[in-house]
């Protein structure tokens, strides 16, 4: 694979776990009690797909997380390893919330993708959605990730910040 083609494979792989990931949520989960972001601390392990355009073939991923929560800041700080056929990529990252209010703040770090980049983010109910853009200035993507939260889990969905239909992966995690 040459060089730029793995560039973008990361890209879109550190999105699809990192940002973001795009979804329609069950009406049993959105009617679910709430996930607090403190309930997320732990040891995860993720499998799913990726693809590094809309329409190209999908690849398999699997990660390994690991999420901390500091109360005082009420944030929740992730790192791990995630490995497709194409190659594998550390993830580094945070998502901050603020009391009494629906708002969510990050940095996403993927050195072999993204880079470095702040996120902002919603909460509705169980679902956290994050827009981030495409650090390559002049192709102007922008991409949104979706956490469904879960007390068992949660998953990840990433796509083009256009719609469903540029769907680019889904990864879903279990302790």
């Amino acid at each position: 694979m040459n060089k730029s083609k793995s560039k973008f494979t990361y890209r879109i792989f550190g999105c699809t776990v990192v940002t973001a990931l795009y979804f329609a949520t069950s009406p049993a989960a959105m009617s679910a009690k709430q996930v607090k972001l403190s309930q997320m601390a732990g040891k995860w392990k993720g499998k799913g797909w990726a693809s590094r355009k809309k329409g190209a073939a999908k690849e398999n991923v699997r990660c390994r997380l690991t999420a901390k929560y500091r109360a005082k800041l009420r944030k929740l700080s992730v790192s791990g390893k995630c490995a497709a056929s194409s190659g594998t990529f550390t993830l580094l990252g945070h998502i901050a919330e603020y009391s009494g209010s629906k708002k969510l703040t990050g940095r996403w770090v993927n050195p072999r993708g993204v880079g470095s980049a702040s996120v902002k983010g919603v909460r509705s109910g169980n679902r956290l959605t994050f827009l981030l853009d495409d650090r390559d200035k002049k192709s102007n993507v922008r991409y949104k990730t979706v956490w469904n939260l879960r007390s068992d889990g949660f998953t990840l969905n990433t796509g083009h910040a256009n719609g469903l239909e540029n769907a680019l992966g889904q990864i879903s995690f279990q302790r």
